[in-house]
């Protein structure tokens, strides 16, 4: 099993000291609290994390601090285009099987969790039955 994101990071405070980088030190400290935070002092996971990362990554956008964000960006998982979902979809989803097309949606997002955020889901979705 990979290593979770609330781990990543407290390696990256650590590997941050031995290469006396303050900066990502210090970041990443900051990180590893608020995920603390949320968690109640337990490794949240991995879903739970990327929604804190990604709000984190929103207000360093908002603040263009470049060195958040790239930091951010080495643990976000990369999202899937909507051509990547509409394949697993094809490939995995039969719609005569549910009671409703939309209820893909939920189904897709479970199966791919954050790398298949719920609103491209559902446009891919939507498109998809549109031309149905």
């Amino acid at each position: 099993m990979s290593t979770s994101i609330y781990e990543a990071i407290k390696k990256e405070i650590v590997e941050a000291m031995k290469r006396g980088d303050v900066q990502s030190r210090d970041y990443a400290r900051v990180v590893k609290a608020e995920l603390d935070r949320k968690g109640d002092g337990r490794p949240l996971p991995d879903a739970e994390a990327v929604k804190i990362l990604k709000a984190l990554r929103a207000t360093a956008e908002e603040n263009q601090n470049a060195f958040e964000m790239a930091f951010l960006d080495r643990y976000l998982p990369r999202e899937m285009s909507e051509e990547e979902i509409e394949a697993w979809i094809r490939a995995h989803v039969d719609f005569s099987q549910l009671k409703s097309p939309m209820a893909a949606i939920g189904l897709v997002t479970r199966a791919l969790g954050p790398s298949a955020p719920g609103e491209r889901v559902r446009q891919v979705v939507e498109r998809m039955t549109r031309g149905a």
